[in-house]
């Protein structure tokens, strides 16, 4: 007799999607600008920018309007909120050269809301407290600002840095 060999496969079967994403590069709605009172050696992009304030001793030092934010659209306003990403140094004695580092975003009308920076002891204390504010909405073809504020204690040491990253998330 002849012997058979039965063998088994696992059948699977198997399909593909397909995804042909188009990429546009464009201008963002909602875009920095600069402005008056930028900080002396600050870079400014459309859609990035870095800011070299200083801070001195026992002296709140004011930039009335540092960047603009500008809504570029003429139709629609878009909506955008401040968020808290990064701080250095943080949770260190170095913390003590500052006593605070305020973000305050204001319009024609006047202040409207804030992402502030305290320190307390060695230690950043963030409001709100969350790290981010609400959205607030811009109106078409409109420009906002945003005046920062930085303050040293009189024991503060010269040539301290501090970095902050804050990101722009906006709502199209």
């Amino acid at each position: 007799m002849a012997s058979i060999l039965v063998g088994t496969a696992n059948a699977a079967i198997f399909y593909s999607l397909t995804m042909q994403p188009q990429v546009t590069v464009s201008t963002p709605v909602i875009k920095f600008a600069s402005a008056p009172d930028e900080p002396s050696g600050s870079t400014v992009y459309d859609a990035w920018c870095r800011l070299t304030a200083k801070s001195y001793p026992n002296a709140t030092l004011t930039y009335e309007k540092a960047v603009y934010l500008n809504n570029t659209d003429g139709v629609n306003p878009h909506s955008f909120m401040l968020r808290y990403v990064s701080i250095s140094p943080s949770n260190s004695t170095s913390v003590a050269n500052w006593n605070s580092i305020k973000f305050l975003v204001y319009n024609s009308s006047g202040y409207v809301f804030s992402l502030n920076f305290t320190v307390s002891s060695n230690n950043w204390i963030l409001a709100p407290s969350s790290g981010q504010t609400g959205y607030y909405s811009i109106p078409k073809s409109t420009g906002w600002w945003i005046r920062l504020e930085t303050l040293s204690p009189a024991t503060a040491i010269k040539g301290e840095v501090c970095n902050i990253q804050i990101a722009v998330d906006v709502q199209q």
